[in-house]
């Protein structure tokens, strides 16, 4: 009977986890033809030249620096969006690594992304929309790549999405980063201790 309990134990241990939710230490939007963005409390994502909306891009980066060497079981970026036009016709996204430094107080064109695309996903909905990001997070954590954040860019022509962005009293986007939790030396000596 005492290895029943100390394996329920252990399988209960094992499915622990830690659960972060991470507000973007900056995020705008970009257009070809630059402007700064920063303070507003949207990001949209475009390529519509005939609606005067070429090539606007989304990006937002987060402190993940505590976290550095860890192995992530997931990782989801959250956007609330609002607004789309026309409305159900969506915006197919595709996400990049950003490969230099920015801040809110950017002001040129874009910012330089890498070549590797680490997920698409065609937003058509309004309301809160989560997209798996896991593989490009754990590239930051392991240290393959900086950290410069990620970007948004519409592939093909496609109408505008509006998010709201940290500046958002509320609805603001969010990267949920989940880490199993180890038992520790504490949590064995509680195990053994009960027998």
């Amino acid at each position: 009977m005492k290895y029943i309990a100390i394996v329920l134990v252990i399988v209960a241990g094992a499915a622990l986890s830690d659960t972060f939710d991470l507000i973007p230490i900056a995020d705008t939007y970009t257009t070809p033809s630059g402007g700064c963005y920063g303070s507003l409390n949207y990001m949209q994502i475009a390529n519509k030249p005939a609606s005067g909306h070429p090539d606007e891009r989304a990006m937002m980066l987060w402190d993940i620096s505590e976290h550095m060497g860890a192995t992530a079981t997931s990782a989801t970026l959250y956007i609330n969006i609002f607004f789309q036009c026309p409305s159900g016709a969506g915006t197919y996204t595709e996400f990049y690594h950003a490969t230099e430094s920015w801040s809110e107080s950017w002001s040129g064109a874009h910012v330089q992304h890498g070549s590797t695309l680490w997920q698409s996903y065609h937003y058509s909905t309004q309301g809160w929309v989560g997209v798996d990001v896991t593989d490009l997070v754990q590239a930051w954590l392991d240290g393959a790549m900086e950290n410069h954040g990620i970007v948004l860019q519409v592939a093909g022509v496609y109408p505008w999405t509006k998010f709201h962005s940290r500046e958002t009293s509320s609805n603001s986007p969010y990267l949920r980063v989940v880490f199993p939790e180890a038992l520790d030396e504490d949590t064995w000596g509680s195990i053994k201790a009960v027998f």
